[in-house]
């Protein structure tokens, strides 16, 4: 695991409740000077709120909520409760998350996600003594003020467009499925995908077609219905910024009588979760990029024992770079078992 650590001293903040955001337990349950803050707050530095910890991110999103429920467990084995937040993929919903849990003051630290930064709520729930992160994306209002977790989005994008690149026929044309339109993670998995294909010289391949899907199945689904429509078997790959929307492109190629294998139209994928992985193992996707779920829990459970015994004040910030990892045929079955092994084949 690839660490870039900056310690600094940032605002402060508190957090709190589960009510009404769906926070589910399985345990009952900027460069600023210490005095004074750019935003005119006092800076002092509050005590840690307590040792629960809140993830709120949209836990229908399949990693999102695999790393959520990793981490849960990971937690609870080392003492630890870990309350789930559901965002619903709103980010209204993540700041009314963020007030709940403000309200409650008894967590030491937030693990956050969306598709915006929420600096302010950050800010104030540090103000009360809780340690806050935003993980999976990376904004520029965020540094120095809470922790920054990512894995390297533009690396997930480079890995899969390279064995595209390596693996497309000469003069291929290819549709690619974006994600979420300006979130940070897939302006970056959007860069690697075009600066891979690139770097391999591959100026023969055509993009066809390139849409946000929210990095939904159904909606990706829908999309590669319009474009087999349009373009038909002149689709020659695609490229999509999650498993879930490539396993929606593969339906709707089956519905239309084609075939996603090697021989045919090229799928490729990131995140490497276990339906992904099958979907490797069958042969209808090529290959896959993955973040692994472990080092967010292990960097979790860092985090809060730092913050426990005084190591960490909650308004430090440290900021972590995971490493990508590629997924095919040659080492999927290792993942395969991982995930079977457990329990987190579904």
């Amino acid at each position: 695991m690839k660490k870039r650590i900056a310690l600094l001293l940032a605002g402060v903040m508190v957090i709190g409740m589960l009510a009404g955001c769906g926070g589910k337990s399985e345990t009952p349950s900027s460069d600023t000077a210490a005095a004074t803050t750019e935003d005119g707050g006092s800076g002092a530095a509050a005590e840690l709120a307590g040792t629960k910890i809140a993830w709120v991110t949209n836990q229908s999103d399949a990693w999102h909520h695999q790393t959520a429920v990793t981490t849960q467990e990971k937690l609870k084995e080392n003492g630890y409760t870990v309350d789930l937040f559901d965002t619903k993929n709103d980010d209204a919903k993540g700041l009314e998350c963020l007030e709940q849990i403000q309200i409650a003051g008894d967590y030491g630290l937030v693990i956050y996600a969306g598709n915006v930064t929420q600096v302010d709520a950050f800010k104030k729930l540090m103000d009360s003594g809780t340690s806050v992160v935003m993980y999976s994306s990376d904004w520029e209002e965020n540094h120095g003020v809470v922790s920054t977790w990512v894995c390297s989005e533009y690396d997930l994008g480079y890995l899969v467009s390279k064995k595209a690149a390596e693996q497309l026929p000469e003069n291929a044309n290819i549709v690619i499925l974006r994600g979420v339109e300006g979130y940070s993670g897939s302006i970056l998995r959007g860069e690697g995908f075009h600066a891979a294909l690139e770097e391999a010289g591959r100026d023969d391949i055509t993009v066809l077609a390139e849409k946000f899907q929210k990095f939904q199945k159904a909606d990706a689904m829908t999309c590669m219905e319009d474009w087999i429509t349009a373009y038909g078997d002149k689709i020659d790959g695609v490229i999509s910024e999650n498993d879930d929307m490539a396993l929606g492109a593969i339906e709707a190629l089956r519905g239309a009588g084609m075939t996603a294998d090697k021989d045919h139209v090229l799928v490729y994928g990131i995140d490497g979760l276990y339906q992904g992985c099958k979907a490797i193992k069958e042969g209808s996707i090529q290959a896959s990029a993955y973040q692994n779920s472990n080092d967010y829990a292990e960097a979790t459970l860092t985090r809060i024992q730092k913050l426990e015994s005084g190591e960490m004040k909650p308004t430090d910030v440290e900021d972590l770079t995971f490493d990508a990892a590629y997924i095919d045929s040659s080492n999927v079955d290792e993942f395969l078992t991982y995930y079977e092994e457990n329990g987190m084949a579904q």
